[in-house]
């Protein structure tokens, strides 16, 4: 297939011929002619020679090293990246090769971490779980990356072992919503919650709270959020986001209450324009959410986490609204209108209302009585 000829004192001509076309190239020593002709030749074939000499010396925290100091700092997800690189450079896989690093070898770690031996029937982990499903994923996601972004890096040819089935599988979304029915002070369960927000050691948790479930901000979002995307005075009120969890900015309009809780934090003896100044005291989400779990208890609010009122903030759009599903993901930051089918059934009466012939059942009137 691929012929050597020498064409001078110092020159060799390689010639590889395939299917009537042929490649030609002239060097100045033979071992550069072999070289390239095996290059050529492997190509064609699909038997490219790749050297894996780099991969094999590479362990996993060199490759976390080097993933990390090419991390774009300005990305909102950095910090949580930076968590999840450390937890790999302590891992019992940190000194190995990553060439070596096999999916069988994640999926032992993985039932081990969650305690999958010893999970309830349909349950993902076990009672001994280290961390929960989504917090492997997530820490598979940022292995995979390291993976892809190293061996593009270094033109290696290096098997990612985060492949289809290592990952645990996850459970359906939470269902928290705050309980609309009051107790016997005449309280629901929102205003119950800002009642133990307003003991709390943090002035401005109870504006927090209004504020995610009046806009359904990501907790992360709240946190990096400065004065000077927030727009209290225009006649729609609102707040830019630059840079949210999936890489897209977004305009978040602000109801009423929003602003109201917005002004509550506005710093008094400031003169001139806030600019930069974070709204939040807080340097992450965490910050927010620990926040939130020191005030708010678990034998008062059972099973109540900050996230649910996200969740509470998108289910009242669908409820107490007429906005578009697409209008609602220009709000909530959601990127596709699946990620919002678990919500459809909250309009499931008004959608009656709207068939051909539709009505308000005639014995709804009557029920509970006697």
């Amino acid at each position: 297939m691929a012929t050597i000829e020498k064409s001078g004192p110092f020159q060799f001509r390689v010639k590889v011929r395939r299917n009537g076309v042929s490649e030609t190239r002239t060097f100045e020593s033979k071992r550069e002619a072999d070289e390239w002709a095996r290059v050529m030749e492997g190509r064609i074939t699909g038997d490219d020679y790749q050297d894996s000499r780099l991969a094999k010396k590479t362990t996993l925290v060199d490759a976390c090293d080097w993933f990390e100091k090419n991390l774009d700092k300005s990305k909102p997800d950095f910090r949580n990246k930076l968590s999840k690189l450390k937890y790999w450079r302590e891992s019992e896989f940190n000194f190995w090769s990553i060439a070596s690093i096999r999916p069988a070898h994640l999926i032992q770690w993985r039932r081990i971490v969650l305690d999958e031996d010893n999970a309830d029937c349909g349950e993902v982990a076990g009672p001994e779980a280290e961390v929960g499903p989504q917090t492997v994923v997530h820490r598979l996601n940022v292995l995979a990356q390291v993976y892809q972004h190293w061996s593009l890096a270094h033109d290696q040819v290096v098997s990612c072992p985060v492949t289809k089935g290592v990952r645990p599988s996850l459970p359906d979304g939470r269902n928290r919503r705050l309980d609309p029915h009051s107790d016997e002070h005449g309280q629901d369960e929102e205003a119950r919650l800002l009642a133990a927000a307003a003991k709390s050691s943090r002035p401005w948790l109870v504006a927090a709270i209004i504020i995610a479930i009046e806009t359904s901000m990501r907790q992360a979002e709240l946190a990096g959020l400065t004065w000077g995307r927030v727009n209290l005075s225009a006649q729609y009120p609102y707040c830019d986001l630059p840079m949210t969890k999936n890489g897209k900015p977004r305009r978040v309009p602000l109801s009423t209450r929003a602003v109201h809780a917005f002004q509550s934090l506005l710093p008094e003896g400031v003169a001139g324009a806030l600019g930069k100044r974070a709204v939040f005291p807080v340097e992450t989400g965490r910050g927010i959410a620990h926040a939130f779990r020191d005030a708010v208890s678990d034998e008062a609010f059972p099973d109540l986490r900050w996230h649910d009122l996200r969740h509470e903030a998108v289910s009242r759009l669908f409820e107490l609204t007429d906005l578009r599903d697409t209008e609602i993901m220009a709000i909530t930051g959601h990127l596709r209108p699946e990620m919002l089918a678990r919500y459809t059934h909250l309009r499931a009466d008004r959608l009656g209302s709207r068939l051909p012939g539709g009505a308000m059942n005639p014995m709804s009137q009557f029920a509970g009585a006697p």
